[in-house]
């Protein structure tokens, strides 16, 4: 399926280039999301289903320009997210650079979100691959797979290094090395991440605990403002005023 040209004739012919108003904040992170989680089923619902490609809001009064602005900002976002969600940094900004360079070119609006809405795909297949394969040493690999396929049930440094074959401090020094991150908040962040998606849907907070196991409530709540700065509650009161 061409998704590009799909959402490119939606825009074209819906969006009314003089008063351009920002993509709801809830549409936008589902969208950025499945790129995160290499989920390309979703990514395509998601984008059929927007009524416009992500808006940044005007940024010049030339609509060419316009395009190009709007193009690169989401191919931006949704590298940073793609890289949340695995991707070795020097891939993601190769992707990301070559797709500028390319929109950079293009003279014609269609073809420019033809070009960002294929390219988001093909950037979410390559986090799909790097989830089943990460560019990390066999240990990280392992470890990323462990946590990815056991994400909804509580997970323990030890039980990740004795699937691993190694100790529990071994893995926790390779992986905060090859990561940069501290295995334990790498496993906080991803629960939370997928959180997230589920706030959106409109699922409530205990059934999420149970969902990515949670042990209380409380705890999540505190979990979730350490990291986002705002309770769940907080968050979704924020998606559905943007």
């Amino acid at each position: 399926m061409n998704i590009g040209k799909l959402v490119t004739v939606k825009t074209i012919e819906n969006k009314n280039f003089s008063d351009e108003k920002h993509t709801p904040y809830s549409a936008e992170i589902r969208l950025l999301s499945c790129v995160q989680q290499g989920d390309i089923e979703s990514l395509i619902i998601q984008l059929e289903n927007l009524d416009s490609i992500i808006v940044m809001g005007r940024m010049s009064d030339d609509e060419l320009r316009q395009c190009k602005y709007m193009a690169v900002s989401t191919i931006t976002l949704a590298t940073r997210y793609a890289i949340q969600g695995g991707l070795g940094e020097t891939k993601a900004y190769e992707f990301s650079d070559r797709v500028i360079k390319t929109i950079d070119r293009l003279e014609d609006k269609n073809e420019i979100f033809m070009c960002m809405g294929n390219e988001i795909v093909r950037l979410t297949e390559l986090v799909k691959k790097n989830k089943k394969q990460p560019e990390f040493s066999p240990h990280i690999r392992n470890c990323i797979k462990y946590i990815n396929e056991n994400i909804s049930q509580k997970i323990s440094v030890s039980a990740i290094a004795e699937y691993c074959g190694i100790s529990a401090d071994y893995l926790s020094q390779i992986f905060k090395k090859e990561m940069g991150e501290n295995l334990s908040s790498y496993i906080l962040r991803q629960k939370l991440e997928k959180a997230k998606i589920l706030l959106l849907k409109g699922i409530n907070q205990k059934e999420i605990c149970n969902e990515i196991g949670f042990s209380s409530q409380t705890y999540f709540i505190t979990a979730f403002k350490r990291f986002y700065n705002m309770t769940p509650s907080d968050y979704v009161k924020l998606a559905k005023t943007t």
